[in-house]
């Protein structure tokens, strides 16, 4: 019996019975309008201990973690347009990365913090994605095509990034071999997929579909294989993040952020209060 338990939490991408059953250890930061525009919060694991971080009339969303916990990129348009700025997870050193022309959104990490992904329509009207240093500087395209992107993720290896597609009014998750490689559309066309977001272990990818009439949080590996719907409700859930524990996600839904424990199916509420795009460190 302990082997076949064992089994089952390997084929979970667990090490042990307690990682199953352990809550998680973390900060969440995440986009909110509960003070009539989106802003930058964290909070901890529980949903406790909300922290503002940015305090501007105009829009700050998208945030994102450095590997170490130290800084967090966003997008904001304070500027008249959309530009990535980083602040300290205390609200201070807010800092301004691009002053080009377009819109610069979607900010990711990548490189282990040494580099920042993020899309720009400063060489193209529909977008491509580009890295820069976390200081802003060397920013460098990756991609040269017609297609729309959003939400970049460098794969592991550094030799793909998985961006969500707008092909012909439809969202697809695709993998874009660096620089300058091919597209690969990894979900069917007949439905929206979007937001991919890589393991830690970099060998599953979490991302939202509506196949099957709501959005709801499906699994595939890197390579598009083994697609898998993980989460079953009749609302919207959206934004799927991984916590420290491969058995509890994160999603938006109904305007909050709630806890998901993956095996039980069970949920938890931490945020409602207009809060969206969970990430966590």
């Amino acid at each position: 019996m302990r082997n076949l338990i064992t089994y089952s939490l390997l084929a979970l991408g667990l090490t042990s019975l307690s990682e199953c059953t352990r809550p998680p250890v973390g900060h969440i930061a995440f986009q909110s309008n509960r003070d009539g525009n989106f802003e930058v919060y964290t909070m901890d694991a529980a949903g406790a201990d909300l922290k503002r971080l940015t305090n501007h009339p105009a829009n700050d969303i998208t945030p994102s973690w450095s590997p170490d916990g130290s800084l967090i990129a966003f997008a904001s348009d304070r500027d008249g347009t959309w530009d990535i700025y980083t602040v300290r997870p205390d609200g201070t050193n807010l800092r301004q990365l691009t002053k080009s022309s377009g819109s610069n959104t979607a900010p990711s990490w990548a490189g282990g913090g040494d580099k920042i992904l993020f899309i720009s329509t400063r060489d193209a009207i529909h977008g491509d994605v580009y890295t820069m240093n976390p200081d802003g500087s060397s920013p460098q395209r990756l991609t040269s095509d017609s297609l729309v992107k959003d939400t970049p993720v460098m794969s592991p290896n550094g030799k793909s990034v998985l961006v969500t597609l707008n092909i012909k009014g439809r969202f697809a998750v695709a993998s874009i071999a660096i620089p300058g490689g091919a597209v690969r559309v990894l979900t069917a066309q007949d439905h929206n997929s979007q937001s991919p977001v890589y393991s830690p272990k970099g060998d599953e990818v979490l991302f939202a579909s509506d196949r099957d009439g709501v959005f709801q949080i499906y699994s595939m590996t890197p390579e598009g294989d083994k697609q898998s719907r993980r989460t079953v409700s009749s609302v919207d859930e959206r934004s799927p993040a991984y916590t420290d524990n491969a058995n509890v996600i994160l999603v938006s839904k109904r305007g909050g952020i709630c806890e998901i424990t993956l095996d039980t199916r069970k949920e938890r509420v931490l945020s409602f209060k207009g809060d969206y795009a969970p990430v966590w460190h």
